[in-house]
């Protein structure tokens, strides 16, 4: 009953809560797989329902006057975000040793959420200008800062909120990427692998249907 008391308290989201939500029953349940508990008082919390997908994608034209607007620094923050789909936390931890080329192409190692890494290959012209950075910085971290040598994700973020206008932000950068994406590919467990997502559900989340597509798959109806 403590649980669910302090539970209801907490001023958090519905994806929030969801989340950790699961991480308490998972907690419990494997207190009580060990026999450390007789029953889980997470059982007693309420199922949360996912909220509905809600993708947005920046537009095109403020992510190009973001980049007109944009200091060096800034600018390859934002190409990450609209061209790989980095978080800011990736972006914030791109070395030069992870910019790497084969017969394919140039590829990025991406050093992901929970120690996990994954290859995002690049187009020429995204590799070359960070190329550019990785120069301009010395040869190590492309933005050198104060946290084990690199900026911290938190001001990579300030960094891009300051030539982003509005609600725009890096995650709807993300966005961006993901549905350009899916629009080319319409390959939903690609873009999820690019995303570095755990499952296809929360790629899901963040492909927007163009309206061409949803006027073709209304014009195939008729």
């Amino acid at each position: 009953m403590q649980l669910v008391e302090w539970a209801a308290r907490q001023v958090w989201s519905r994806e929030t809560r969801r989340s950790v939500y699961a991480g308490v029953r998972a907690f419990y349940r494997w207190a009580v797989g060990a026999g450390l508990i007789g029953h889980s008082p997470a059982d007693g919390l309420p199922a949360v329902r996912a909220s509905d997908p809600c993708p947005r994608p920046t537009p095109d034209d403020v992510h190009h006057q973001a980049l007109a607007d944009a200091d060096p620094r800034t600018w390859i923050i934002l190409r990450l975000a609209a061209e790989a789909g980095l978080r800011r936390g990736e972006i914030a931890r791109v070395h030069a040793r992870d910019l790497w080329r084969d017969l394919a192409g140039w590829s990025l190692t991406v050093h992901g959420k929970g120690g996990k890494t994954r290859v995002v290959p690049l187009t020429d012209a995204l590799a070359d200008a960070l190329r550019v950075a990785i120069a301009a910085a010395g040869g190590g971290w492309v933005l050198p800062g104060d946290v084990d040598g690199h900026l911290s994700p938190r001001w990579v973020g300030t960094l891009a909120a300051r030539v982003l206008p509005g609600a725009w932000t890096l995650h709807s950068l993300r966005h961006r990427f993901a549905t350009r994406a899916h629009d080319a590919t319409h390959d939903l467990i690609a873009v999820q692998r690019l995303l570095g997502h755990a499952s296809v559900a929360t790629t899901q989340r963040y492909v927007a249907s163009s309206q061409d597509a949803l006027r073709r798959a209304a014009a195939a109806a008729a």
